[in-house]
């Protein structure tokens, strides 16, 4: 019963989202819906991608481990989210199409956009599974004889199902529910569990004094993700894309402001239940990443339990349907020139569009079966970082430094990825986040390069 009525909200709360997608008729109205949502509708974008599985599971995993310094994922985000809006006027005035690749290739030449695209497409295929990874933690705690496969499965087709056939205005309705009944339930949920566990007092009779102060994370950890999230919200594609289809400057930056604020509650709910977890001695199968599903599973009743992981299941299916939306809208800026030598109609070009969202989307559940006992929150800044980070210094000088060009641009980006690959393959990053080595060795390539290539603005390669 308790799964029956899990999967019943997820479906229908999906099919409201696939039933929107009646009104598309061009990919351009499915990547950017005419560029018109509201500060209310960018902001609950944002955060739906921002909260995902890292700020939910991963926010427990931490609480349950450290305690209340699981709550710096949630700080770090919104502090990078709120800074991030001192940027948008700039960001909507230079990137003035749907995509960041799209800047890359006007400001520089094409090879610089397929870096970018290229870079991000390769993202996606392990940032997906990292989340989807989140959803099967749901799904098999309240199934335990669910096998992980058909649990990644029923997570990617309910991500795709909507995104594929609706795109922005799918995830604009659906984002607004799981948002709403997400908070509604989890503080219901964190109440009852507080009760049933005895609350605060009962915690600082059984934990350790650690568990009580944010800075039993180190300074270098959470750091590194404020560092990671903020130059995700400048340079990666799907963090970015809200704010540049908002309908003018003063309502992007009044959703990233909403969005920010909305995000912060969630770190503390979820470090909260962690940490109640790890009072109650519950037992989590030697996995900390399932604190978040054996608490809520122990003590809320079933039918609330199962609305609680309807609801986290809806969010991580928003992250990763704000994810694919990007990468879609990546493949149509990269396949435009092919569509308009064919004169395709909009009709075929949003077909074309959605079937290599939907394959690719499919695809990424191949790697889905290597992140199974990881930790979320590292593994998800990790990628990032190596990703979107080379491209921090190509994207803030191509829009502040007009002697900045195209030689340096890529070879910034290069260096990065390189500087990244090398530090996660050689294990340093266990030590040190790669954001620490990436952004100053790409910022220094990119600045050297181009006074040793250009004194004249933008030189071609």
């Amino acid at each position: 019963m308790s799964a029956f009525l899990m999967f019943f909200l997820i479906g229908v709360i999906c099919l409201i989202g696939i039933l929107a997608g009646r009104s598309v008729k061009s990919a351009a109205q499915w990547a950017n819906a005419g560029k018109s949502l509201n500060w209310v509708t960018v902001g609950i974008l944002l955060v739906t991608f921002q909260i995902g599985g890292t700020s939910t599971i991963g926010a427990a995993q931490n609480g349950y481990t450290l305690g209340i310094a699981g709550i710096w994922y949630a700080v770090t985000g919104t502090a990078a989210m709120l800074i991030s809006a001192l940027f948008i006027s700039s960001l909507r005035k230079y990137i003035t199409e749907d995509t960041i690749s799209n800047f890359m290739d006007n400001r520089y030449n094409k090879r610089v956009g397929y870096l970018y695209s290229y870079a991000y497409l390769l993202m996606g295929f392990i940032y997906i599974p990292i989340q989807l990874f989140t959803i099967t933690t749901i799904f098999r705690t309240i199934m335990p004889n669910l096998s992980l496969t058909w649990a990644c499965i029923i997570g990617l087709i309910l991500a795709i199902s909507y995104t594929v056939i609706s795109g922005i205005s799918g995830a604009n309705y659906v984002s607004k529910i799981s948002c709403i009944l997400m908070y509604a339930l989890m503080a219901v949920g964190l109440f009852i569990v507080l009760v049933k566990t005895s609350g605060i007092p009962n915690m600082k009779a059984n934990l350790a004094p650690s568990y009580f102060t944010p800075f039993s994370m180190p300074t270098k950890t959470w750091f590194s993700w404020f560092l990671t999230t903020l130059v995700a919200f400048l340079t990666m594609q799907a963090a970015i894309q809200p704010s540049l289809i908002a309908k003018d400057d003063s309502n992007a930056r009044r959703g990233i402001v909403f969005g920010a604020l909305l995000n912060l509650p969630c770190g503390f709910i979820c470090a909260l239940l962690g940490m109640a977890c790890m009072t109650m001695n519950l037992d989590v199968q030697g996995i900390s990443s399932m604190a978040f599903a054996t608490v809520i599973n122990t003590y809320c009743p079933p039918l609330l339990t199962s609305a609680i992981f309807a609801s986290i299941g809806l969010i991580v299916i928003c992250t990763l349907a704000g994810q694919l939306l990007a990468i879609g809208t990546i493949f149509r800026q990269l396949l435009q020139p092919v569509y308009n030598k064919n004169n395709f109609s909009d009709k075929k070009t949003l077909t074309i569009t959605r079937v290599i969202t939907f394959v690719y989307g499919l695809l990424t559940i191949i790697p889905t079966f290597a992140v199974q006992q990881s930790a979320l929150n590292q593994l998800v800044t990790v990628l990032v970082a190596c990703v979107t980070g080379p491209m921090f210094f190509s994207l803030l000088a191509g829009m502040y430094w007009k002697q900045m060009n195209s030689t340096a641009a890529s070879w910034s980006i290069i260096s990065g990825i390189v500087t990244g690959v090398i530090w996660v393959v050689t294990g340093m990053s266990a030590a040190w986040h790669p954001v620490y080595i990436i952004l100053p060795v790409s910022s220094v390539v990119g600045f050297i390069v181009c006074k040793l290539t250009s004194k004249n603005g933008i030189a071609e390669v």
